[in-house]
């Protein structure tokens, strides 16, 4: 029993340790982002971090995708057979975020808001989840702890 406490313990401490140093590293390519496409980058970190489990997800690190995008893959330049987009970097893959939900008919109505709730909801109500709720509930709790 003090083992199996002792491993949640670490387990919790790790995974806060990880998602801060995951919200750190990318802070400022979601802050330029923010400035370009007006989504606020704690969305965009937010997403970033569980798609991609903090970086650290096959398709993140083989295909440089931190956003779960499905799309072309060509195998030959990634090395990696997948239904997921390759992007050539890391940078690539949110700008992919970015143009993806710059292109969506909601973007004009929520461009600028810094409502991060709202956000959430609705790009996951317009098929970015298969659990809409779900997803962005679990979204909005890692923003909480990782964003002020």
């Amino acid at each position: 029993m003090k083992k199996f406490i002792l491993f949640c313990f670490i387990s919790i401490v790790f995974t806060s340790f990880s998602q801060k140093k995951y919200f750190l590293d990318y802070r400022k390519l979601a802050d330029s982002l923010e400035n370009i496409y007006q989504i606020p980058a704690c969305v965009i970190l937010s997403v970033a971090y569980i798609e991609s489990g903090g970086g650290t997800s096959n398709i993140a690190k083989k295909l440089h995708n931190h956003f779960g995008i499905k799309g072309k893959n060509n195998v030959a330049i990634s090395g990696y057979k997948s239904s997921y987009r390759y992007y050539p970097t890391i940078r690539d893959s949110y700008i992919g975020f970015c143009n993806l939900v710059s292109s969506k008919k909601y973007y004009a109505s929520m461009k600028g808001s810094k409502d991060n709730k709202k956000w959430l909801k609705t790009i996951a109500s317009y098929g970015y989840a298969a659990d809409a709720n779900l997803w962005s509930t679990t979204i909005l709790s890692v923003l909480n702890k990782n964003c002020h």
